[in-house]
């Protein structure tokens, strides 16, 4: 990781977590068996989603990486022992998807260009084989000096910091052009911050979810997160950590480049470029998909060599989720999906392993994987889950074009009505 993390985002409620479904009783599961479960998650030979119009490109999954960055942040947990108290949960983020993470807070004057002040910030400029590209702005030694650190731990991730930063600089542009008469930064912010709502919904959230609910959450609202004040602990220990499983061991970032998981971070400079055709679906059979959303986690998540612990385990990603899922107090994903009203799924894992029920976050990885969903999206569970929290916060957000404007369309795309990922690249390349 290669910035400083701003921690003056806190969430101004009292409590920064909470439980979706306080009644249900959290599942206890002890290491041994958490430990041998990780270890059924190894897969060496992973499969990638066909390419069709609703698949997950490389670059949507990595979005939900920068989502969960904009919402989220906590670390305060220990991750040990059984169902911590909730209330010493701390989100350093605030929940609303407002960007804060590129933005910063206007009075941070270091994220912003002194020579134009409604714009933000980059940093060095490259140009090679006629390709030119910016870095975010880094101090002396190297740390990109953004709002979020977690921004800058891979440098896809980071071109996508990147990618909004210009967004913002060219919406000041475009409002120029068009002689826009009020505040030209708010106008420009207020924007992109729904265009970036528009992604979410039509570009991540309707790829991700299961159709039919997606549809029922869309026009008929949530069912039980309906005040989104605190994060649901079966949000963020669950249901939004399915980006693991999707992740590629391999990734192509330009004609020349391909750098496997972990050659992804551990930068300090933007040296490589990053065409998004390899990243975003542009029709030109370059771009590269995320991988099946199943039970398998890529090899280089096993053991993480950055993490500082003896034990190998202990360095996997996947029994560190797991054992979060212990921590938080997570009911069952069988008790989950009887509260959602859902059929539960058999688990052969659990049966296998004589559990009491399936740890939360592994049971909604499985029902993805069931017929009629094949690993190209959510089950009921997962999508309700994660569906009702992305629709709640935004529609309760003052900000929110869901809540301002429902029947906004955005203009900008190649067709009136439309924004994809696509559309965000040309407009900031033109």
């Amino acid at each position: 990781m290669q910035s400083q993390q701003n921690t003056t985002f806190q969430s101004a409620h009292k409590n920064h977590f909470a439980k979706l479904f306080p009644e249900l009783e959290g599942l206890y599961v002890p290491d041994k068996a958490l430990e041998e479960l990780a270890d059924s998650m190894k897969e060496y030979k992973r499969q990638a989603a066909k390419n069709n119009s609703k698949v997950i490109s490389n670059g949507i999954s990595i979005f939900s990486q920068f989502l969960a960055h904009d919402i989220t942040f906590e670390s305060s947990s220990k991750l040990k022992g059984q169902f911590n108290q909730v209330s010493r949960f701390q989100n350093d983020r605030t929940i609303n998807l407002d960007l804060d993470c590129v933005y910063g807070q206007k009075t941070q004057a270091f994220f912003y260009d002194a020579k134009d002040t409604d714009k933000l910030l980059l940093g060095k400029r490259y140009e090679k084989d006629g390709k030119v590209w910016h870095d975010l702005q880094r101090n002396a030694q190297g740390k990109a000096i953004i709002p979020d650190n977690r921004n800058d731990e891979n440098i896809i991730v980071s071109r996508m910091q990147v990618l909004f930063i210009e967004f913002h600089n060219k919406m000041v542009d475009h409002l120029r052009k068009k002689k826009y008469k009020g505040n030209i930064f708010s106008e420009a912010r207020r924007q992109v911050t729904w265009y970036y709502h528009w992604l979410i919904i039509n570009e991540y959230l309707y790829k991700i979810m299961d159709w039919e609910v997606f549809e029922r959450i869309k026009n008929e609202g949530c069912r039980y997160y309906t005040q989104p004040h605190a994060l649901p602990l079966e949000f963020t220990g669950a249901a939004f950590r399915t980006g693991h499983s999707q992740t590629r061991d391999s990734n192509r970032i330009n004609e020349n480049t391909e750098k496997s998981l972990m050659d992804l971070g551990f930068f300090t400079t933007m040296e490589d470029y990053v065409d998004w055709h390899y990243i975003f679906n542009f029709g030109d059979d370059k771009c590269q998909f995320a991988m099946l959303i199943d039970t398998k986690i890529g090899k280089a998540f096993h053991d993480i060599k950055f993490v500082k612990a003896k034990r190998r385990i202990e360095r996997s990603l996947p029994f560190l989720n797991l054992r979060r899922g212990v921590a938080y107090g997570l009911p069952s994903g069988e008790d989950v999906a009887n509260r959602l009203g859902f059929e539960p799924i058999k688990v052969q894992e659990t049966k296998d392993l004589k559990l009491n029920g399936t740890p939360l976050w592994y049971y909604i990885l499985r029902e993805a994987e069931l017929e009629g969903h094949e690993g190209e999206h959510l089950g009921p569970v997962g999508s309700t889950i994660l569906g009702e929290c992305f629709f709640s916060i935004m529609r309760e957000d003052d900000y929110s074009f869901l809540k301002l404007h429902p029947k906004w369309k955005p203009t900008l795309g190649k067709d009136i009505g439309e924004f994809e990922f696509t559309d965000l690249v040309r407009f900031v390349n033109k």
